[in-house]
């Protein structure tokens, strides 16, 4: 397995573990950046965004890295989301004040962010490009639909 799989197969892991810790216990993940519930409907949403959105980014990236030809992508959509939230949590930071979980939080992300942006970057293609909805990857074999 390349280094750079294996870096996807992390970030992937690290959503998929973390989306299902925010699942089933949201009222403590919301409890240690201050947030608490006064009823069960935002609960109910802190589980869908935070426990369900991560979980299902989690699988796609980890589909992504089991599948050679779709490592790229799934560092480029690793680098979105990663970048994206860190510069969201230090645009917070600036504007509402220091805090240090929020400090950690946006290193891990600009971390994980430039390490899956120099990946998506440097990693080499298995093939010049995914091949077409009907277009068969392997040169040798029948094609489909038939040729008229």
């Amino acid at each position: 397995m390349t280094p750079w799989r294996l870096l996807l197969a992390f970030i992937a892991l690290t959503y998929t573990g973390f989306g299902f810790v925010f699942l089933f216990y949201p009222s403590e993940m919301a409890a240690i950046v201050g947030i608490a519930f006064p009823t069960t409907s935002p609960r109910t949403d802190f589980r869908a965004m935070y426990g369900g959105l991560e979980i299902g980014i989690g699988v796609f990236l980890l589909i992504c890295a089991m599948r050679r030809e779709f490592v790229r992508v799934g560092l480029f959509a690793s680098a979105c989301a990663l970048v994206a939230m860190a510069t969201s949590r230090s645009v917070g930071l600036m504007l509402d004040g220091f805090n240090l979980v929020q400090v950690l939080v946006a290193a891990s992300e600009w971390l994980g962010g430039a390490a899956a942006t120099w990946g998506a970057v440097m990693a080499t293609p298995e093939r010049d490009s995914v091949p077409a909805p009907f277009e068969d990857p392997t040169p040798d074999s029948p094609t489909f639909p038939p040729a008229a």
